[in-house]
C-alpha cells in the first residue's frame, strides 16, 4: 500500500481555521459575546508570535487551547452540527491545485490520508466529501456527550501527527519509499520525511529554504 497524506491548513485549505471558524460562528447567528471573549485570549497569543517571542507551533498550540472554550456547554452533536453549516464557506478557500492533487492520487491508486491538528469532527466531514480513504486530528474531550474544556483535548503538533500516521498504519505492509506528503509549513516535515516523495504547496519560508536545498517539488 502506498499512501497520499495532505495537511489540512495551510496545504488543502488556503486560510486558517480558527479564522474561518470564528467567521462562520458569527454568521450562523451564534454568541458574539463568547466569539469576541475567545479572540481577545488569542490576541495576545499572536502578537507574542508577531514579535518572535514563541514559535509558531506555540502559538498553534496557545490559540487552539483558547477557541476551544468557543464550544462550552455544546454537545457533540451541535458541535458537528456547527462543522456541518461551516463547510461549505471553508471548502470555497480550498486550494485547486491541492484538490486535483488527491483526484490524481485516487485514480494512481494511492490510498489518501488527510492528516491535520484541526478537529477530527471537522475532518471527518471533510474527509467524506472529497473520498479521502482515512482521517486524523485532534478530537474534543467530552463528558456525558457535552464539550469538557477541563478534558484532554490536546493539540496535534507536527511530531505528534507523524506518531498518530504511524500508529494508524503500524499493522499494515506501507510502502513508505513509494508514498507522498504535502505540507506548507516546517512543522510538517515530520510526516515528509517519512514518505519517499515530498511535496511543498505554498510553503512558508523556512519549509520553502529546505524544499529548495533538498530538491523537493513546490507547488503555488
Amino acid at each position: 500500500m502506498k499512501l497520499a497524506i495532505f495537511d489540512f491548513d495551510g496545504t488543502l485549505l488556503q486560510k486558517d481555521t480558527l479564522p474561518c471558524l470564528s467567521k462562520e460562528w458569527l454568521r450562523q447567528g451564534r454568541s458574539r459575546l463568547r466569539c469576541y471573549s475567545i479572540w481577545a485570549a488569542v490576541l495576545p497569543v499572536l502578537l507574542a508570535y508577531k514579535l518572535k517571542l514563541i514559535s509558531r507551533e506555540n502559538m498553534k498550540g496557545l490559540a487552539f487551547k483558547h477557541f476551544n472554550r468557543l464550544y462550552t456547554g455544546m454537545s457533540r452533536s451541535e458541535i458537528e452540527e456547527f462543522f456541518r453549516q461551516s463547510y461549505p464557506y471553508l471548502k470555497t478557500h480550498f486550494n485547486p491545485a491541492v484538490l486535483e492533487e488527491i483526484e490524481s492520487a485516487r485514480r494512481q491508486g494511492y490510498y489518501c490520508v488527510l492528516v491535520s491538528g484541526s478537529y477530527l469532527e471537522l475532518l471527518t466531514i471533510i474527509g467524506l466529501d472529497l473520498g479521502m480513504d482515512t482521517v486524523l486530528g485532534a478530537q474534543l474531550a467530552y463528558r456525558h456527550n457535552v464539550y469538557d474544556h477541563r478534558g484532554d483535548t490536546r493539540f496535534v503538533d507536527g511530531q505528534a501527527k507523524r506518531s498518530m500516521l504511524l500508529e494508524t498504519f503500524s499493522d499494515h505492509e506501507i510502502d513508505w519509499q513509494a508514498s507522498r506528503a504535502y505540507g506548507d509549513s516546517l512543522t510538517d516535515i515530520y510526516i515528509m520525511e517519512t514518505v519517499g516523495e515530498k511535496i511543498a504547496v505554498r510553503p512558508d519560508p523556512h519549509l520553502l529554504d529546505y524544499a529548495d536545498q533538498n530538491g523537493w517539488r513546490i507547488m503555488g
